[in-house]
């Protein structure tokens, strides 16, 4: 059986300017949201860079290279808000995730 090839534009231009719309669950964390937007917006554009680059991601590596608090928070958002497709996680010793884009999925 073939399995179609994931086509990844890395051209894609995606506008971390622009803010996006999210709800919270409640109005402590809607609040801390509304205040930390572009902050979480530019954490984005640093993970979206380094996986782009060929980079594999743990929680620790994003934190301690470029300051993103939050790995699989900002992932969650590079797909559900951005749209960025074939970012992929493996478990590492079983004990936590690496992240990265799939160029080759075969």
């Amino acid at each position: 059986m073939k399995t179609p090839q994931l086509q990844i534009d890395f051209n894609l231009p995606i506008d971390f300017t622009e803010p996006f719309l999210h709800k919270e669950n409640n109005s402590e964390s809607q609040k801390h949201f509304d205040g930390n937007i572009e902050h979480f917006s530019n954490q984005c554009k640093k993970t979206y860079t380094a996986l782009i680059k060929g980079e594999r991601l743990t929680t620790t590596k994003a934190l301690l290279e470029y300051g993103i608090g939050h790995l699989p928070r900002r992932i969650k958002d590079l797909t559900d808000i951005y749209g960025v497709k074939g970012i992929e996680s493996v478990f590492i010793e079983g004990k936590y995730k690496e992240y990265y884009i799939n160029i080759n999925p075969n």
